[in-house]
């Protein structure tokens, strides 16, 4: 667990060991990893200082998880697809945007309008898909992960650290397989990937390459 995880990432419990580069080759699987005529997305917390090339049409949307609202709009405004958390004390009478430093953040559509999910968000193409939008998407935490938003040095502040979330990612942490993560990935999309699909990388874990 954490092993695909940025070092440097705040959200890290402290004692677990992170990834210091990228996983290219893994990297290079999912933005090739995008349905025909369809749209996918993923996250992740490695600076996109770091990325090796920039989010374009064509491929999947990387979104830099940003550590706060801030950053989030940094990095929006200098054309970096981007997301954060916030604690649910954040939401005030406008429960459906903000403005952080003049650039707009936008809560996931999920949280507030019954039945839309990452497989009809935006009506097929969705927002986290957008690569080239103006404003940044804002999760709320909620169950294991509401008390971990408010702090982050406490048991850290990863929402992949608690609740079933948790308890899959153990269980995944200990798969033995013989193919990279590259190649099982490769081979998912050209046998069983449907066209016009909407395919979410990732439940939890990164993109770095494990030592």
């Amino acid at each position: 667990m954490f092993g695909t995880c940025p070092d440097t990432c705040k959200l890290k419990p402290a004692d677990k060991c992170g990834s210091p580069k990228l996983d290219r080759a893994y990297w290079k699987a999912v933005r090739n990893a995008k349905p025909r005529r369809g749209a996918s997305f993923t996250y992740s917390h490695f600076s996109p200082s770091l990325w090796p090339d920039a989010n374009r049409d064509g491929v999947t949307t990387v979104n830099y998880s940003a550590d706060t609202p801030r950053a989030a709009a940094m990095h929006t405004a200098s054309g970096t697809a981007s997301v954060t958390v916030v604690p649910q004390t954040w939401w005030g009478s406008n429960h459906k945007h903000t403005f952080v430093d003049g650039v707009r953040g936008v809560r996931c559509l999920a949280e507030y309008i019954d039945n839309v999910t990452c497989a009809n968000c935006g009506g097929g193409d969705p927002l986290c898909a957008r690569w080239d939008r103006d404003y940044f998407i804002v999760f709320t935490a909620h169950g294991a992960s509401k008390r971990l938003a408010e702090t982050l040095d406490e048991d850290g502040g990863c929402y992949g650290n608690g609740g079933n979330v948790r308890l899959h990612w153990d269980r995944l942490s200990k798969t033995q397989q013989t193919e990279t993560d590259a190649q099982k990935l490769k081979r998912w999309v050209r046998d069983e990937l449907p066209a016009r699909a909407i395919l979410r990388h990732h439940v939890v874990g990164d993109m770095g390459k494990e030592s």
